[in-house]
């Protein structure tokens, strides 16, 4: 990546954040999961159960939406083996996940896999959120390396969102 695209990466983000400033919209606590193309969705909880922050964030660039009835939606996904299972670079792995859908009043507004094992994720409350309260690093890009966790660690997130979708922060 050159510097022109970091340098860009960081100004999409500190736009970004004056957009969340404004309002009072800054989440206590956001969800990024990672796709596999590099893009990332954050789902963030607004305070005084406000809603949601959804930003579809590719990296110079971001797709901003505040939902005001925001719900989760999980439905069990399995992904077969194909060709020699990922065996010597052939074919792919099989998983078993959950395919996610976020609606606003019965519409979906976004759907993602989720792959335990597989599917990069964090979920972090503002405090120790450094994709909000990270400095500009030259060589780094500002949505920090997420990460794939077991089943149990995933399905214990996404149950948790679920919930505050339902009840707010």
């Amino acid at each position: 990546m050159q510097k022109n695209q970091h340098i860009a990466e960081w100004d999409a983000r500190d736009q970004l954040l004056e957009e969340l400033k404004q309002g009072d919209n800054m989440p206590l606590r956001t969800l990024y999961i990672r796709r596999d193309d590099g893009s990332a969705l954050a789902l963030g909880a607004l305070p005084d159960r406000r809603g949601l922050a959804m930003f579809d964030w590719r990296g110079a660039s971001y797709d901003l939406k505040f939902l005001r009835e925001p719900a989760l939606h999980m439905e069990i996904f399995e992904q077969k083996a194909v060709g020699f299972g990922g065996m010597f670079g052939f074919g792919e792995k099989g998983a078993n996940g959950w395919t996610l859908q976020v609606t606003e009043r019965g519409k979906t507004v976004a759907e993602i896999m989720f792959l335990p094992y597989i599917t990069a994720f964090a979920d972090l409350p503002i405090k120790n959120d450094k994709f909000y309260k990270s400095k500009r690093k030259p060589n780094q890009i500002p949505l920090w390396q997420l990460r794939p966790e077991e089943r149990d660690v995933c399905e214990k997130t996404l149950t948790l969102w679920k919930r505050l979708m339902l009840e707010g922060v």
